[in-house]
């Protein structure tokens, strides 16, 4: 599932705090469907601890004149075969995962929709509180 909120961020700018926004709403996602999910030091993304640890969502973003452009990715059900041959987000010490794969049971998109969208449109209104959510098992970010 791929999610471009195109908004406009207020002034003063504070991008990193969007991104935390995307991710808070993507975790709380994870854990409405019963998987602990969390931030890795270092790096954008919703993960799931481990050794190593596994990417469910990745976020890319781009703000010009204070409008927010790109967004999310969170994998529903996706092959995950297709990423054996590149090296995600250039993170060659993790691996990438699936709600699927890790549910063991097909999720998809249209079974995620209404609350993924409920989670990022409370998170952005800031009802969703944003957290510092890293997974006590997550691998820690190279020096």
């Amino acid at each position: 599932m791929v999610g471009y909120p195109i908004i406009g961020l207020a002034e003063p700018l504070d991008v990193v705090n969007y991104v935390r926004r995307l991710e808070e709403s993507l975790i709380q996602v994870c854990a409405d469907l019963g998987l602990h999910a969390g931030r890795v030091d270092g790096r954008s993304g919703v993960w799931l601890p481990g050794r190593p640890a596994r990417k469910v969502a990745a976020i890319g973003v781009r703000v010009s004149r204070a409008t927010t452009l790109h967004g999310f990715a969170l994998n529903c059900d996706c092959d995950l075969a297709a990423f054996t041959a590149i090296v995600p987000c250039g993170i060659s010490d993790a691996a990438v995962t699936s709600l699927s794969a890790e549910l063991g049971r097909t999720v998809t998109v249209d079974e995620v929709r209404a609350t993924v969208a409920a989670a990022v449109c409370a998170a952005l209104d800031g009802v969703l509180p944003v957290g510092d959510r890293v997974p006590s098992h997550a691998v820690p970010s190279p020096l």
